[in-house]
């Protein structure tokens, strides 16, 4: 049987109803083959299990907050209920119970990030149409192949107009760059005003990773996507 899939904890000895609110929002296990990933208040963890006779046995390792923690434990499997004990080295230890979710109610994973789309304006459709090889280009065209950003949390429009003033002159050169690795024929006088003439951001506040995988961070070069 197997045993991978998105398990909701319900249930933990050591937090009771002043807790519940916190656990119901961050409280899961996910497994896949032998390694999973555990949240549950404040602690976020990666396992490695092992199959044993009569249940499955773990180790894990992660972080409460900033502060590194680490633990083990073990849990049997009965339908699409787990039912254990988990262990945090040095500190508490408690049972859990936990459901499978179903695959309509399977939850993804809120990041502490907002998103940010830059779309192009005609203004900046005609500086690219300037550009050799690019005469017949469209709004479309530039569009389906923009940049999405992950920005800094943000709540209402003051703070995400202070965050795009802040960072428009880097999101100015980057749309910039794609198009034109020669920054002489760039307008030289690349104001916020002239920014949203050419562009319009979207904003997004919540972004939800659908992924169990965990995100893979690398550096990416303007100049490769031109090339």
């Amino acid at each position: 049987m197997t045993i991978d899939g998105l398990y909701e904890i319900v249930e933990m000895e050591i937090w009771d109803g002043k807790d519940a609110a916190a656990l119901a929002e961050r409280a899961r296990i996910s497994i896949q083959g032998r390694k999973g990933k555990l949240h549950f208040i404040g602690f976020d963890g990666r396992m490695e299990i092992t199959e044993t006779k009569d249940r499955y046995l773990f180790t894990w390792v992660g972080n409460n907050e900033s502060d590194p923690v680490s633990g083990y434990g073990n849990f049997t499997c009965s339908g699409d209920t787990i039912t254990g004990r988990i262990y945090m080295h040095d500190s508490y230890d408690s049972s859990f119970v936990a459901v499978k979710a179903s695959q309509a109610k399977k939850q993804s994973s809120r990041i502490n990030r907002g998103l940010l789309i830059v779309k192009a304006k005609e203004p900046f459709r005609e500086w690219v149409s300037s550009l050799p090889g690019n005469v017949k280009i469209t709004i479309r065209d530039l569009n389906t192949a923009c940049k999405a950003y992950l920005i800094p949390k943000f709540e209402g429009d003051q703070q995400k107009d202070d965050m795009l003033e802040n960072m428009y002159a880097d999101l100015f050169v980057e749309q910039l760059f794609r198009w034109c690795t020669d920054d002489v024929k760039w307008p030289q006088n690349r104001t916020f005003a002239l920014f949203n003439r050419w562009f319009e951001p979207e904003f997004y506040p919540i972004v939800e990773d659908m992924m169990e995988s965990d995100i893979a961070l690398g550096m990416t070069n303007s100049k490769d996507e031109v090339d």
